[in-house]
């Protein structure tokens, strides 16, 4: 449910709206789904006309399954006419969580619940198909937020290949995401598409079932299976007009809201090609964060946290909350200088992406192995950073209680939430210095 401004401004509410409209069948819970906290969630969940599905999340005081969240959904599709009768055809659609939630969320937003690690998750799919295959339902698909980065490398490739050698047989089409990849592909017999991320790709795939009277069960298997993935233009393609309403709807509030001009770009500010490299917006968030509060001596962003780019020319309060969707508030702790050069070496192009930073320069080796990468951390006057010295730092929440695995900000000392909010900060830094160009300044060297 986080997007740009027009759905997270509204914690999801829009999206569901949307979704109502469309006729979604069911939706996959993913990590994004919490990034308001369970009680958001539960109340998108009780507006929808679709289940939210994720076999994979249990209640830690139970064990058993949140409540509103299903392991799958049975469907039961028109079939064709056999023998005189009309047979139908049962439908499972399977749920995964995401296993990494914990990491890439904030603590309290999924406080009281587990995600299955990988393994645990395959014998929970392995389950899921046992009872469906008990219900009589033969044509199985499964949708987890999980994603592949190559044909046969990901966490989802990791998760079917940890499924029994039966379960995998009876799996009929995995339809994989969490990051924006166009791929299709065949993993332990399994079909498995993964349309580009975002709403910007979509996946069309037809089953030919075959429906057999004289059969027990008399339901269906999949004899042929055709896929394709395609990209989203919407320029060419007239809107529907009660969807088109509903988001006008939405927009209104939201140009009311966060209309108003902030600053002016004189060129566009970008995130960079991947989460991997020092990018504009990342110097650009970074700077806000350290120059709103004098006494910091360095800042650090992490590379998911920024959502959106913005377009050269004025830019709106609409603009900065799209980049910055997460509420996150500016914490500030003291660190050593070895503790900075541990935080850096944990955001050195991690599975997270590379951590932005403001107040220093850094290099690291990329063929060095993680834990070793870092080879100088130098300080605005050219000396390097004193590992006995402590130092201020300003960061967001997120990262201060161990998102994206920045383990050290847990570590700090004289931790603050200021519960200043970042989009404030850029706000001001704007205010302050607009108009704005920034650029990618060389403060990480790649060696």
């Amino acid at each position: 449910m986080q997007g740009p401004a027009i759905s997270s401004y509204f914690e999801g509410k829009s999206t569901v709206e949307v979704f109502n409209e469309i006729g979604v069948d069911s939706v996959a819970v993913g990590n994004h789904e919490f990034d308001w906290g369970r009680d958001a969630l539960s109340q998108r969940i009780a507006e929808a006309n679709f289940p939210f599905l994720a076999n994979n999340i249990v209640e830690d005081s139970t064990g058993e399954q949140p409540e509103g969240i299903a392991p799958y959904k049975v469907f039961k599709l028109p079939g064709v006419k056999v023998g005189g009768k009309i047979r139908s055809v049962k439908v499972g659609v399977v749920g995964v969580g995401n296993p990494d939630t914990k990491n890439v969320t904030l603590p309290e937003a999924t406080e009281g619940l587990s995600f299955l690690d990988v393994d645990e998750t395959a014998a929970a799919v392995a389950d899921s198909v046992k009872e469906l295959k008990a219900r009589n339902v033969q044509t199985i698909v499964v949708t987890p937020h999980m994603e592949l980065e190559t044909t046969s490398e990901g966490p989802l490739a990791e998760l079917l290949g940890k499924l029994p050698v039966r379960t995998a047989e009876e799996l009929d089409f995995v339809l994989g995401g969490h990051i924006p990849l166009d791929i299709s592909t065949k993993i332990n017999g399994v079909p498995v598409v993964q349309p580009l991320g975002n709403t910007r790709g979509y996946a069309d795939v037809t089953f030919r079932v075959v429906i057999c009277p004289f059969c027990e069960p008399k339901t269906g298997n999949v004899v042929r299976f055709k896929s394709a993935t395609d990209r989203v233009l919407t320029d060419s393609v007239p809107p529907d007009p009660e969807v088109k309403a509903i988001v006008d709807r939405y927009q209104a509030q939201l140009d009311e809201a966060l209309g108003q001009e902030v600053g002016v770009a004189s060129t566009s500010i970008l995130r960079g090609e991947t989460r991997g490299v020092e990018s504009e917006m990342g110097n650009f968030v970074a700077d806000s964060m350290r120059t709103y509060l004098p006494d910091v001596d360095f800042a650090f962003q992490n590379a998911g946290g920024l959502r959106a780019d913005i377009d050269e020319g004025p830019i709106t309060l609409e603009e900065i909350y799209a980049v910055l969707p997460f509420n996150n508030t500016l914490v500030t702790m003291e660190l050593t200088g070895a503790q900075v050069k541990q935080v850096l070496e944990e955001g050195a192009n991690s599975q997270y992406g590379t951590v932005q930073v403001s107040g220093l320069t850094w290099a690291y080796d990329a063929d060095a192995p993680f834990g070793n990468r870092v080879t100088r951390v130098t300080l605005p006057d050219g000396t390097l950073i004193d590992p006995n010295a402590t130092y201020k730092i300003a960061t967001n929440n997120f990262m201060a209680t161990g998102g994206d695995q920045f383990t050290t900000l847990t570590q700090g000392q004289n931790t603050t939430d200021t519960q200043i909010n970042l989009v404030d900060a850029v706000v001001r830094y704007l205010e302050e210095n607009s108009p704005v160009d920034p650029q990618v300044e060389g403060s990480l060297t790649v060696e």
